[in-house]
């Protein structure tokens, strides 16, 4: 009989991760995962030069600035520049040391050295939406920290897009085995193991100390071998016959042993001082490590500048992009099951409140003189969802049949004053409030592409920028009509009402008000890229000379110029790059728009790994799940699917402290025998192998259904517990979704957590219930468990019997919790576990 074909269904749109490129400064030790775009913004107001779109001076800059001495003094500047979103790295250039710009003595000033950064990092990003519309995007990070400010302080982590040559160090230790016939190594033959896989691939060889070799794929703390440069290794076993390729294609571990590394990365010249084009596009995830602030000392001021430069460019290809996909959105955005084909969620993630909205002074009422808004302002709803005491419910529905939330919002009127009030969630009387789709890039506009001073000033031609810059006595000379096309449009966008009269001095500073800041963010503006055609920069020299007379400054700049420039070596070996003519984006405005409360945790991932409990449930958990999460770095796949199986076989992902209320077989089989459950026999109620708790039998009734008594024996002597007669063991009992269990276990907590949150001092130790009586803590608990027993890594190179043994101490339901797994890694589309 003939069967009608199906049309076969058609993989998930995969949205990208975003993340802002640093993390704020923590009150303790650890930094604070930044997701508010408008925390960012004000960060940025503390920057003093090089922001989107202008410098202080007047200059075209496509990106933005994060100084040491600005905008870094409220960032984690030691936890390093993060890529912003998942991509791969098709170019880098990494100083060995810093140019100087050599200044010499004029004016009665001395002379000096001035160090300043061309490293950089270029991603490559790619972004569909809807199905079969693409847009590449590039993210850029100048002015990097050189090779030698790694070499001065070894705790600095090294970015993984490198691919450096390592060499094996004095901390590798592995020997030969000893032989068949018991004849050990020589004491000078030790070095580095290479195993045919890794973490426990059998021997092949050994590498000698000293040894340079190269790699060819990396794994966590594992390097594939690619070279050893004609090195003869060591026998894995004392007189076994070893090939001098043996090596290549195996697998050495690259970590630390006895105290350091094994192998130190040595970065060869090939590598140093040029831009490098990988073969091979090294993949990156938004949060990555991408360098450090490098200095970028001024010509004019013997200060040291720690600074780093971040843009966002790509195509025209943005153009129709925007289009398709905000067609696509008003056309299909109402009905759920069309977001379900691309594998996308259904529902906004954007509040968005249009100029001229009055703000009620209190839900369902506008009261008297209510403010109205003169900026338009977006939220996370995600955000808004946390502020328990800024939301109402209604109880009867509104026009449009619904019970929506009202929102108390702060925003700014005409004059830029802040004003604060009520809106509904959507059909709002007071004005146009809507919820949005972070796909439909709300307020962005592309259209800025009207031609621009070619030496890169805002103004139309470039001695109107000299008259500017220098205060020469001509008419108006910031005023509108003297800026370029392109300038005088960017300028309307932000001052709509402005007369222009100070134009150029206003749009300098439009990134000192939030609201400007925030409309600025959203121009997408087409303009040559900073860093191709340096001859540019000679012409712009050239006129400001002819007023001033040669400066040795302007000569340093124009070599500085030449060695940053890197647009025409990249293009050569990078063929999607586009002209360098391009669109640019403000970094933390494209952020903002997609980072909205990224979470490491879903609640598709906790329903695959634990069904039997409500979504209600799970929305108690979400939020601390994914705090933590960022804060102890459960932040790959691997680490989130290790974590949840662990934590849902352990208490279903229930907060609950440990059930000790058992008949007495089943008594007997949990804590009775030597060697756990397996050697229990139920046929005959004892052990094979003799048992543990000789009490569970003689005693029964004492311990049986009373799970104080039960408790103060099973757990008593152990884990800092003390005696039976101290009732330790039951105060002590296991408590939160990974249970902590024992007198040192809640001692660990306590002190892990007051020592990360010394505004929420606790005694655990007097007060343990509280781990099971606060979400908060029942969550932490089990991550202080995770960091304490260095599971991240073990989940990264390790097996799940590894990760098990620790969670475990055994492998007592390894069935379920590979079952667990292997379901949670479908969602995140791991390999199944083994």
């Amino acid at each position: 009989m003939a069967t009608t074909p199906t049309t076969p269904s058609l993989p998930p749109l995969k949205p990208l991760r975003f993340t802002f490129p640093f993390r704020k400064k923590g009150n303790g030790t650890a930094s604070v995962e930044i997701t508010d775009e408008h925390e960012f913004h004000r960060i940025l107001k503390n920057e003093p030069s090089g922001t989107y779109s202008l410098s202080s001076k007047g200059m075209w800059h496509g990106g933005i600035h994060i100084s040491e001495a600005g905008a870094g003094q409220a960032l984690d500047l030691k936890g390093g520049v993060r890529c912003i979103a998942d991509g791969d790295v098709v170019a880098w250039r990494l100083n060995r040391s810093y140019p100087i710009s050599e200044l010499p003595a004029q004016n009665g000033k001395p002379a000096f050295s001035a160090p300043y950064s061309t490293g950089f990092a270029l991603v490559r990003h790619a972004m569909e939406f809807p199905r079969g519309t693409k847009l590449t995007f590039f993210s850029l990070y100048m002015h990097l920290q050189d090779l030698a400010g790694y070499e001065s302080d070894a705790t600095l982590p090294k970015p993984a897009y490198w691919t450096p040559e390592f060499k094996v160090t004095e901390y590798a230790q592995d020997k030969p085995h000893v032989s068949p016939r018991g004849v050990t190594a020589p004491s000078e033959q030790k070095g580095l193991r290479v195993r045919a896989t890794h973490p426990h691939g059998a021997p092949r060889c050994i590498l000698p100390l000293g040894t340079q070799f190269s790699i060819s794929e990396r794994a966590g703390d594992w390097g594939k071998i690619k070279d050893i440069h004609g090195t003869q290794p060591y026998p894995p076993t004392v007189g076994a016959h070893v090939a001098p390729s043996a090596a290549v294609g195996g697998w050495a571990f690259l970590g630390k042993e006895h105290g350091g590394y094994v192998a130190d990365a040595v970065m060869p010249d090939s590598m140093l001082d040029q831009v490098v084009v990988p073969p091979q596009p090294v993949p990156i995830k938004a949060g990555d490590l991408i360098g450090y602030l490098g200095r970028y000392d001024s010509l004019g001021q013997q200060i040291s500048n720690q600074m780093v430069h971040i843009e966002v460019f790509c195509g025209d290809a943005i153009k129709p992009f925007l289009q398709e996909g905000r067609a696509w959105i008003e056309q299909h955005s109402p009905f759920p099951d069309r977001w379900k084909q691309l594998g996308l969620p259904s529902e906004p993630t954007i509040l968005r409140i249009a100029r001229q909205t009055k703000l009620y002074k209190a839900a369902l009422n506008e009261g008297q003189d209510a403010p109205q808004t003169g900026v338009i302002q977006v939220l996370s709803l995600a955000g808004l969802a946390k502020l328990k005491d800024n939301k109402v419910m209604e109880t009867t529905p509104g026009t449009d049949n619904q019970k929506r939330p009202w929102w108390k919002v702060d925003s700014a009127d005409v004059r830029s004053r802040v004003v604060s009030g009520w809106v509904r969630e959507q059909s709002f009387a007071g004005g146009r409030v809507t919820r949005e789709f972070a796909q439909a890039w709300i307020d962005f506009d592309a259209s800025f592409d009207e031609p621009h001073d070619p030496t890169h000033t805002m103004f139309a031609t470039t001695k109107a920028y000299v008259d500017y810059s220098l205060g020469a006595d001509v008419p108006a000379p910031g005023a509108l009509a003297k800026l370029s096309p392109l300038m005088a449009r960017v300028y309307r966008a932000i001052y709509a009402t402005g007369d222009g009269r100070q134009a150029a001095d206003e749009l300098c500073d439009a990134a000192n008000d939030p609201w400007r800041a925030l409309r600025m963010s959203r121009l997408i503006i087409k303009h040559e890229s900073e860093w191709a055609n340096p001859v540019k920069w000679r012409h712009l020299i050239q006129e400001i000379e002819t007023r001033t007379g040669p400066q040795v400054q302007h000569e340093a700049e124009q070599k500085r110029i030449e060695k940053l420039v890197w647009w025409d070596e990249v293009k050569a070996g990078v063929s999607d790059l586009p002209g360098s003519d391009v669109f640019h984006i403000h970094p933390i405005g494209m952020v903002g728009n997609f980072a909205r409360e990224h979470q490491l945790i879903t609640m598709e991932m906790l329903i695959a790994v634990e069904s039997g409990n409500s979504a209600a449930h799970y929305e108690r958990l979400l939020s601390h799940l994914n705090k933590y999460a960022w804060l102890y770095e459960v932040n790959t796949p691997r680490r989130i699917a290790h974590f949840l199986s662990q934590a849902a076989h352990e208490s279903a992902l229930k907060i609950r402290s440990e059930n000790l209320y058992f008949r007495p077989e089943i008594m007997r089989k949990t804590f009775g025998c030597k060697g756990g459950k397996k050697n229990y026999n139920e046929s005959c109620d004892d052990c094979t192998q003799g048992r543990l708790r000789e009490k569970l039998w003689t005693q029964e009734s004492y311990y049986a259904h009373n799970p104080e008594r039960l408790g103060g024996y099973v757990y008593a002597d152990r884990m800092g517990n003390g005696a039976e007669s101290t009732g330790e063991g039951f105060k002590y009992r296991g408590r939160g979704i990974i249970q902590v269990t024992g007198k040192d276990g809640y001692q660990s907590f306590q002190d892990e957590h007051n020592r990360r949150s010394p505004d929420d001092i606790q005694d655990f130790i007097s007060h343990p219930e509280l781990v099971s009586e606060n979400v908060g803590y029942a969550v932490e608990s089990a991550f202080i468990f995770w960091s304490k027993n260095h599971l991240n890594s073990i989940s990264d190179l390790g097996s799940f019997a590894d990760v098990t043994q620790v969670v475990n101490g055994g492998q007592n339901g390894y069935g379920d919790r590979l079952r667990r797994y292997n379901k949670i890694a479908t969602v995140l589309g791991l390999p199944q576990g083994v």
